[in-house]
């Protein structure tokens, strides 16, 4: 059977679904016990893994995101810690070390610069994917209910032919179930029970 919706796109309304607290579906608990309630399909999962994917990812940017002022302060205290020795003592090691921090440091921010861009990048991608996660759920779960639906329907077209039948099965089996007393007890006077009893072995045995 074909459904209408396997190719039709569907427009979500995004102010509705905000309103109604639609975060990310695989972290969603009522996304996730439609699952325990019906199988996952391939498309459903693919769709799955990938947003899975891409919330881990999400989730090391912003990770490396917290380690970078950590990172400037520590470089930062070693500038502050070898200044003295680079300019009053004209240490070159100092003045070396304090290049490669200064260096560090603005490495550090163009990294932080970085991962501000990929992080806003990465939120509109997992959005994305997560619309797109909400498509083929929706496809799937009315697939699986309309399936579901006809199946029960034919089977209650068969239960419906089967109560008739056994309906008409019971009236042939009542019409058969005849009183057979007043016809045996006539052969019975009529040939004798010698000759009753050589028949019942004939016919009914």
């Amino acid at each position: 059977m074909l459904f209408p919706w396997r190719k039709q796109k569907l427009d979500f309304n995004i102010a509705t679904l905000k309103k109604n607290d639609i975060v990310i579906l695989t972290l969603d608990e009522r996304w996730n016990t439609l699952f325990k309630i019906i199988p996952i399909n391939s498309e459903v999962k693919k769709h799955q893994d990938y947003l899975n994917r891409l919330l881990a990812k999400e989730a090391g940017l912003y990770q490396e995101q917290k380690n970078i002022e950590p990172e400037k302060i520590k470089h930062m205290n070693r500038i502050m810690m070898l200044t003295t020795d680079a300019f009053d003592n004209n240490s070159e090691e100092a003045k070396k070390s304090l290049v490669e921090s200064k260096e560090k440091i603005e490495a550090l921010n163009k990294r932080a610069q970085e991962l501000e861009n990929e992080i806003f990048q990465m939120k509109d991608k997992i959005r994305d994917a997560n619309f797109k996660l909400l498509d083929v759920t929706v496809r799937y779960v009315y697939d699986v209910m309309t399936t579901s639906r006809e199946k029960q329907k034919k089977l209650d077209r068969e239960l419906e032919k089967t109560k008739k039948r056994l309906k008409k099965l019971q009236t042939e089996r009542q019409n058969l179930s005849t009183d057979w007393t007043e016809i045996y007890s006539f052969f019975h006077t009529l040939l004798g029970s010698d000759e009753l009893t050589k028949l019942d072995q004939l016919f009914l045995e």
